[in-house]
């Protein structure tokens, strides 16, 4: 069987959003209401995704196909999106959801080459539903983040 980039990258996801769901199990019931929400279909999606891509992998290997060194290599949009995952997770854990994620999302949009105007509007819309629907709506504690408590006081 190849171990491909498709794999791995599955494999990670799957890493992620089961360790969210293992770790969310401690935390008091209000608490681990929104990571289980997040991380037990999530991890049901990753499982099916891994059995689809460990299946074409067997067929592709078992059709004689030769080994592809692309197929066994991260292309580097793949890693690019890992370097952005990482990001991400860094950006929430020192800034915390509402802080980091306008900016997180106003600097990927502008990598990938959308304009200004959209990538303004993804980044305050992002921004709102975070706010309205899990602050206000169902009045749910998000993650303020490392440092917002030391830089803001």
């Amino acid at each position: 069987m190849i171990f491909n980039g498709r794999i791995l990258t599955t494999l990670v996801m799957l890493t992620v959003f089961a360790g969210m769901a293992a770790m969310a199990i401690d935390y008091p019931a209000k608490a681990r209401f929104m990571p289980l929400l997040v991380a037990v279909p999530a991890t049901i999606m990753c499982l099916a995704q891994l059995v689809i891509d460990v299946r074409q992998a067997l067929r592709e290997s078992a059709d004689g196909a030769a080994a592809d060194p692309e197929a066994i290599a991260m292309r580097p949009r793949e890693v690019k999106m890992f370097l952005w995952l990482g990001l991400f997770f860094a950006g929430i854990v020192a800034f915390g959801f509402l802080y980091a994620t306008p900016v997180l999302i106003l600097g990927f949009m502008r990598a990938e080459g959308e304009s200004w105007t959209t990538s303004v509007v993804a980044a305050v819309a992002a921004v709102a539903v975070l706010y309205l629907a899990f602050v206000r709506l169902l009045e749910l504690f998000l993650f303020e983040g490392l440092l917002t408590p030391l830089i803001l006081g």
